[in-house]
């Protein structure tokens, strides 16, 4: 049985509407990830989930029961912020009691509920600390402790790492990550954070304009990708993307941007319905190399604009038949800015009308 089950949620504020039809399953026990740019609509959907904001239109069920007419603390949820919502005034011991004592639980079970939770989080030297005297990364563990105390049916995160810096970022994900394994309790995780998407979820549903884009594993998404803006949204550096215009025979599709001319072997006319028209070709950097892997690349001379040094490896910026192309390599390719160079590319993606179209390597 699905834990938490979306039907057609809409939401409108006048005569702006933010959500269109959004319906998605997640597991009971499953680590969801609402992947979207800042304004795509996640944030609501996951207060509609919460029952703090009312749908326009659709239903929200939890274990096959609807909620719609349920208010939040009847719901069972517990939400973690981006900021923390911690009460000043209190020490850590009374903010994590606090929820408990307003759902008037017995004092004992109070006192074991914290003494679990300080356990799981590591917080047991925080509990006589107030807020104030917290680092960013003990009060993002605290604000989880308020929730995970309570022991919901369902967790919501609307992005609570996004204060933190990029180390503690990463810490904190592992700290999930471990969190979830524990508990096994489903949960919904709102970023605009990709590596945050790729490395908590089971699943992932990428929205865009209110919409869902795309829904399916991590590295579904990502070898995968149903559109472009799903192409160019997922991989760090993003996947070069070219607007061109392609072409059928028989056998093969070409595909023209600029002087750049590409050839494919295709015969899946079907999936296209037109011999001919507007086409998005995409490569990812990591699919660039610059030494022959067999049999089915394509080899193209272009010179380099800039290289970006970040360490292990390195971001190639390039000029290939006037088109911008970035490749990811090592940084020991002794290589420089003006130099011409010969790049081979396998895969390549395909995209016409918004769709992807499975492509065979020329």
């Amino acid at each position: 049985m699905a834990g938490l089950e979306l039907q057609h949620i809409e939401k409108t504020f006048g005569r702006s509407r933010v959500l269109h039809d959004v319906s998605f399953e997640v597991g009971d026990g499953e680590f969801i990830v609402l992947l979207g740019p800042s304004g795509c609509g996640k944030s609501t959907l996951l207060r509609i989930i919460a029952g703090l904001e009312p749908q326009t239109r659709g239903s929200v069920f939890f274990g096959g029961q609807c909620v719609d007419d349920l208010s939040p603390p009847d719901r069972d949820v517990a939400m973690v912020f981006q900021h923390y919502a911690l009460y000043p005034h209190l020490t850590v011991r009374e903010n994590l009691a606090f929820g408990l004592k307003m759902r008037r639980d017995p004092k004992p079970m109070i006192e074991a509920r914290i003494a679990e939770t300080a356990a799981l989080l590591e917080i047991h030297d925080l509990l006589d600390r107030k807020p104030r005297e917290l680092s960013g990364g003990q009060q993002q563990r605290v604000a989880m402790g308020r929730a995970i105390v309570r022991k919901p049916k369902l967790f919501l995160f609307d992005e609570p790492l996004s204060n933190l810096d990029a180390r503690l970022r990463a810490s904190m994900r592992v700290e999930l990550k471990k969190l979830h394994q524990r508990l096994g309790t489903t949960m919904v995780y709102v970023t605009h954070d990709q590596a945050e998407a790729m490395t908590l979820g089971h699943t992932i549903v990428v929205m865009n304009h209110g919409r869902i884009q795309q829904i399916g594993r991590p590295e579904q998404i990502y070898h995968e990708p149903a559109n472009p803006f799903v192409a160019g949204f997922i991989g760090n550096p993003p996947m070069n993307l070219f607007e061109g215009s392609f072409s059928l025979d028989q056998r093969q599709l070409e595909f023209r941007v600029g002087d750049l001319t590409l050839r494919f072997p295709f015969q899946a006319h079907e999936l296209i319905g037109a011999d001919n028209g507007m086409a998005t070709l995409g490569v990812r950097p990591e699919d660039v190399t610059f030494e022959p892997q067999g049999s089915g690349h394509v080899a193209i001379t272009g010179t380099i604009d800039l290289i970006e040094n970040l360490g292990h490896d390195s971001i190639m910026h390039m000029m290939v038949k006037g088109q911008s192309l970035m490749a990811r390599t090592s940084s020991s390719l002794r290589q420089h800015a003006g130099e011409s160079i010969t790049i081979h590319v396998k895969n390549f993606h395909l995209f016409i009308n918004e769709r992807r179209i499975p492509l065979q390597s020329p």
